[in-house]
């Protein structure tokens, strides 16, 4: 499709030639190509089409790359990637080694800061306007932040810190989404902050005047300041950010161009930092995405058919006959499942905004109290409050039972969104149990299980379907559910080479298996349902793999204290003897698992059916 204004733009100074007349006409152009990349694509769009203006405006009155423009989460950036450059690439946008989905330093010099996670921007702005004054560089760093990134704790350490005179603006894009509604009171609280840019351009000409009378200016000043807090005091209710000292404007418009220019001219020339208000409509331009910004948050977001529906289900199922049950998420209620669960039992549904720490500690106080408390995050996220799950739960034995949901490589979300440490970090936690369910029946035991468990469990999933066909070919050889082992043999015809694997890589392993049957190697493949209490594990693998000359255990997930690595250590303690079977690991060894050039994913870090097969032959 071609484009008369957006075409033109391969830069902010391209933006800057335009006359202001064609901004209305450039944003249609812009929201039209994003509909259209994201339908090709998938994406995140309604974020998007919120901050259109706001975008071109920043592009505007700022100079990219000089002064610094940092994102939240990042999720929000594609305006600002077409105006950097970026738009021929698209048509690549959210595939291995293509365009991010979020911000990237090492895509362009205009990515100031590299983000994924919510809650961020602040701070590191914050640093790098610091960076700057100690540098005597002249220039401006400016972040986006959202009235949901302010539901996470770190954007409130980073505001504290924040002096009042710094050449650092923070534009807080009140939309009342995170990517479902915006949670929390002080999400609350920010859609009923008002000051008057009109007053803010007033009290600033005010103290310019009267700075320049003679001797009485300054005196003047300073009563009139004197009054101003008692008025306020006696009529206003304090606005956060200004009792915190800094320089406040807002709320603007954020689809108004011309007034977000003003604004931000007015926060660059202030010499202060600045906090400028803008409220945006979540999906604005695109009737279906503002009738429902979270369904369109990102397109293509989940699948209905996945463990996380099922997990759900079963939830509501058990929460029917058990009145203790609570369910607990950090701003994914959707993405999770769980909203569903809150629909039925909103008096025991909890999103507490974006705060992973303050999920699992707040699970943990649920269960000191007699409560059965279920978390769900995505396993990305889950690092986020790694310090309350070891300290809060783990450390006290509490039963929270935590879901752990996109476990595995992202695709399409990249570096940022891999769920591929949670099973090392967890691994060397001593009292937690580790699940990895492959079917929906597993699933639904599992969390049956963890209902009765005393301790603290975790079961995780990725984000797909139970692959049927190839679980008919596994038969259990124990279904303990803390032991929970298939395999594709039987006990009394032993393969010599044998796969051990766990969660949705069994598809590749399974192709790697079939590939080397198929040249005449007598190959096995065992499935693992549990991970965690790795003992118990190995004593029940020792008896299936002994003497076999060959195991390959494959692992979506980092090999430096992964399942693989202990599993090892604990046959070893077993009996069995390295030296009469050679096993080996297939993993992620010391890596992000992020290319830079366009590859298939899973082929880069080695864990590809024809990897495996390689890997188990050579």
């Amino acid at each position: 499709m071609k484009y008369s204004l957006l075409d033109g733009i391969n830069s902010p100074s391209d933006l800057r030639k335009l006359n202001k007349d064609d901004i209305p006409a450039l944003s249609r152009e812009i929201r039209d190509f994003l509909v259209e990349s994201t339908r090709e694509r998938g994406g995140h769009l309604a974020s998007n089409l919120g901050v259109v203006e706001l975008t071109l405006a920043m592009h505007t009155v700022f100079d990219s790359p000089k002064d610094h423009i940092i994102f939240d989460v990042g999720h929000q950036s594609y305006v600002h990637k077409i105006l950097t450059g970026r738009k021929d690439d698209f048509d690549k946008l959210r595939t291995t080694g293509g365009l991010s989905g979020f911000t990237s330093m090492r895509e362009s010099e205009h990515d100031a800061f590299g983000a994924g996670h919510s809650s961020t921007s602040i701070s590191a702005a914050l640093g790098m306007a610091r960076a700057d004054s100690l540098s005597g560089r002249d220039c401006h760093t400016v972040c986006v932040t959202g009235d949901g990134a302010l539901t996470g704790g770190m954007a409130h350490e980073a505001l504290n810190n924040c002096p009042k005179k710094l050449p650092l603006v923070i534009i807080l894009n009140e939309n009342g989404m995170s990517i479902s509604s915006t949670k929390g009171a002080f999400a609350s609280y920010v859609s009923r902050v008002r000051v008057s840019p009109r007053y803010a351009k007033f009290k600033e000409k005010t103290k310019r005047f009267l700075d320049k009378l003679p001797l009485i200016g300054k005196p003047i000043r300073a009563l009139l300041r004197f009054i101003k807090r008692i008025i306020k005091k006696l009529v206003y209710k304090p606005n956060y950010f200004e009792e915190l000292g800094l320089y406040y404007i807002g709320p603007i418009d954020g689809h108004d161009y011309d007034a977000l220019c003003k604004a931000l001219t007015l926060a660059k020339r202030s010499g202060k930092t600045c906090v400028v208000h803008v409220k945006t409509v979540k999906g604005k331009g695109y009737e279906p995405a503002e009738s429902s910004p979270d369904g369109y948050h990102s397109v293509s977001r989940y699948n209905n058919d996945s463990f996380g529906m099922v997990f759900s289900d079963e939830l509501v199922k058990m929460a029917e006959k058990n009145e203790k049950i609570v369910g607990v998420t950090a701003a994914m209620g959707i993405g999770t499942g769980l909203e569903g669960f809150g629909e039925k039992f909103p008096d025991r549904y909890f999103d507490v905004g974006i705060a992973e720490a303050h999920a699992l500690t707040f699970a943990a106080g649920l269960a000191a109290a007699g409560h059965s408390p279920f978390v769900a995050l995505y396993s990305t996220f889950l690092q986020r409050g790694y310090d309350s799950l070891l300290h809060d739960i783990a450390l006290q034995n509490l039963p929270v039972k935590i879901m752990i949901d996109r476990s595995g490589l992202a695709l399409g979300d990249g570096a940022t969104h891999h769920g591929i440490f949670d099973v090392s970090f967890i691994s060397h936690i001593p009292n937690m149990t580790l699940l990895a369910p492959a079917s929906y029946a597993s699933l639904r035991e599992m969390l049956r299980f963890a209902e009765k468990l005393g301790g603290p469990v975790a079961i995780r999933y990725s984000n797909a379907s139970e692959p049927c066909d190839i679980l008919s070919r596994f038969s259990y050889i124990s279904e303990d559910i803390t032991c929970r082992i298939s395999a594709d043999f039987s006990a009394d015809t032993k393969p010599e080479y044998i796969f051990i694997t766990y969660g949705t890589l069994i598809t590749r392993v399974v192709s790697a298996a079939d590939a080397l049957r198929s040249q005449g190697m007598n190959v096995g493949v065992i499935l693992l349902e549990s991970l965690k209490p790795y003992g118990t594990v190995a004593e029940s693998l020792v008896p299936i793999i002994s003497g076999a000359k060959r195991v390959l255990f494959a692992e979506e997930g980092i090999k430096n204290g992964g399942a693989g690595e202990i599993i090892r250590e604990e046959l070893i303690l077993r009996g069995i003897d390295g030296r009469m079977t050679d096993y080996r690991i297939a993993a992620i060894d010391d890596s992000f698992a992020s290319p830079t050039e366009p590859c298939d994913l899973y082929d880069y870090v080695g864990l590809s059916a024809e990897k495996l097969a390689q890997k188990m032959k050579n």
